[in-house]
């Protein structure tokens, strides 16, 4: 029924029988009694041995792995000197036991240091890593002319439609081979490759890609070229044991079929798998692009519901998970506290403090529970850890008892994609209520300004409001409207007229001036006065302006 391997601590692996099965299926398997049999230990053997080798023991001897129909034990270490081999079970005491260890590091690159990369160039990993492109001849269009790198010879593979490229652009270094230099700042880009015509073998090969490429047109760029690998469409990897795997979930045929009855097959895969799930549109999708409704990721969009209580924040998240055919345990239960780690050397974080291209983002702090902040409702309830970089910039969650990675950072999410044109990181925007935000005007529109009027203090006059109203050349009208004392507002829009009006106050008496002039020549184009007694409020008011060039709406207190 087991068998012991020598190990500290000591590891019984226990196997059911036929009966064993059939008694468990029926709900009848209830352990009252064990017995410890020794029918494969010949005594006289080992005493014989002994003579020649003292250290000889029992435990040095090796006995067969349990099977399905075990023949029966003919001898037993017996419970006592009356011979009777059964120890009764009376009760089965369980204690929690923390067994971790470490996995080696799994993904495209090894060798990564603060400063460097190296990408893993073997068959498993990539299809073809020794082309390059020639910068000089790259000037936009979809079009991209591939050659041999010197270190052409690793693969002799050629890309295929479908097939995946990757280009490390550059303009004023060369970027060939399996290096990633940390310390340059380098666009790693991906595109797809759609057509093709010649081989690279050849040095002829021209490929098609799914987007617009960069124009390097008028750069001084001859003599610099940009490396480039090809990965496949599909995940190639053999191992060390088939990989043609059987359509069933999970387990293969040899487990089913009890070939190996002791220990399931496995194969560990070398990388890691990245899903982006979209819930919603992308801003900027053209009406002949693919909708998220159409990407593949889309029969997992349950999922960012799932993960977020079923109330969604993000609509856009990343999944990083190690899935594969094989029913290879390689993380075993779950990760182990906040040791999981993720190394991204190609990306440009913005929030980097190293100056380095890469970011490293690890679990920090101590465990949490996913919990529903809405009162009453229901709650996953499951562990994770904040994931975040090098200065502590939470970028998503580690679950670790599902054993994955969720990116919720969104920037950093759209820099992982295959399809984004950048590699690297924005900041968020910042528009305080005092900033003026200038629009570019059409050429065609006559530029149309409202200002706070000058010399707001003379004669003790202030300014207490000022306001603005038009009607556009396509008949919007827009009533008066009050800007911020001091700033300035700027229509772009074809206007068919245009109205402006101040409110001054004057504590000690006074007059006001406000007027609109031609930008060009500083003429004034019309203008209004008014007056006022100590105390009182004066209205200034302009209204049906119409004029065919550029204006700004000013004025001043005498």
């Amino acid at each position: 029924m087991a068998f012991i391997e020598k190990k500290n601590p000591v590891v019984i692996n226990i196997k059911l029988t036929s009966k064993g099965r059939e008694l468990l299926s029926e709900g009848n398997l209830n352990f009252q009694y064990f017995a410890i049999g020794d029918s494969e230990i010949d005594y006289n053997f080992i005493s014989e041995t002994q003579v020649i080798d003292g250290e000889f023991d029992a435990s040095k001897l090796g006995i067969l792995r349990p099977a399905d129909k075990n023949p029966k034990q003919l001898s037993f270490i017996t419970k006592t000197l009356s011979g009777d081999p059964y120890n009764e079970i009376s009760s089965v005491p369980s204690s929690p036991y923390i067994v971790s260890n470490t996995v080696d590091s799994l993904g495209f690159f090894t060798n990564i240091t603060n400063t460097g990369a190296t990408f893993i160039a073997d068959a498993n990993h990539v299809k073809q890593p020794d082309a390059m492109v020639d910068i000089s001849t790259v000037a936009g269009g979809n079009q991209l002319a591939l050659l041999k790198a010197p270190t052409y010879g690793t693969s002799t593979a050629e890309p295929a439609i479908g097939d995946m490229l990757l280009v490390k652009w550059t303009y004023g270094f060369n970027t060939t081979g399996q290096t990633v230099q940390r310390t340059l700042p380098t666009p790693y880009l991906f595109y797809r490759i759609e057509n093709k015509t010649g081989t690279l073998g050849g040095n002829n090969l021209i490929v098609t890609v799914d987007r617009e490429l960069p124009d390097f047109t008028g750069l001084a760029v001859s003599g610099i070229y940009a490396g480039a690998l090809i990965y496949y469409d599909f995940i190639n990897f053999s191992g060390n044991t088939v990989f043609t795997m059987s359509s069933t979930d999970y387990l293969d045929e040899s487990v089913l079929s009890f070939l190996e009855n002791s220990q399931c097959p496995t194969i560990v895969f070398p990388f890691w798998n990245m899903s982006i799930i979209f819930t919603e549109e992308i801003a900027g999708v053209k009406t002949n692009n693919k909708k998220y409704t159409q990407f593949d990721s889309r029969i997992y969009a349950g999922f960012v519901s799932y993960i977020q209580n079923q109330a969604p924040v993000y609509k856009k998240l990343g999944v990083i998970h190690y899935t594969n055919s094989s029913p290879a345990n390689v993380y075993a239960e779950k990760f182990y506290l906040n040791t999981p780690k993720l190394v991204i050397p190609t990306i440009l974080w913005h929030k980097s403090q190293t100056g380095t291209m890469g970011v490293t983002l690890s679990a920090i702090g101590s465990a949490k529970i996913l919990t529903n902040s809405n009162s009453g409702a229901t709650s996953l309830d499951t562990e994770y850890y904040d994931l975040a970089d090098e200065s502590g910039n939470v970028v998503g969650k580690v679950f670790t008892n599902l054993k994955i990675f969720v990116i919720e950072d969104q920037e950093l999410l759209f820099a992982m994609s295959y399809k984004s044109n950048r590699n690297w990181t924005l900041p968020n925007y910042v528009a305080a209520a005092t900033d003026i935000i200038t629009v570019p005007c059409p050429p065609s529109a006559p530029i149309i300004k409202w200002t706070t009027p000058i010399n707001l203090s003379i004669n003790g006059g202030t300014v207490t409001s000022n306001e603005y109203c038009y009607k556009s050349a396509g008949g919007l009208s827009v009533g008066w409207t009050n800007f911020m004392v001091g700033g300035c507002v700027t229509v772009c829009e074809p206007i068919y007229c245009a109205g402006y009006r101040v409110n001054v106050c004057f504590p000690n008496g006074g007059s006001g001036e406000i007027c609109a002039y031609d930008n060009a020549d500083c003429s004034t184009i019309c203008f209004c006065q008014n007056s006022g007694a100590p105390g009182s409020g004066v209205s200034l008011t302009l209204s049906a302006i119409n004029y065919n060039d550029d204006y700004t709406f000013t004025g001043k207190i005498c």
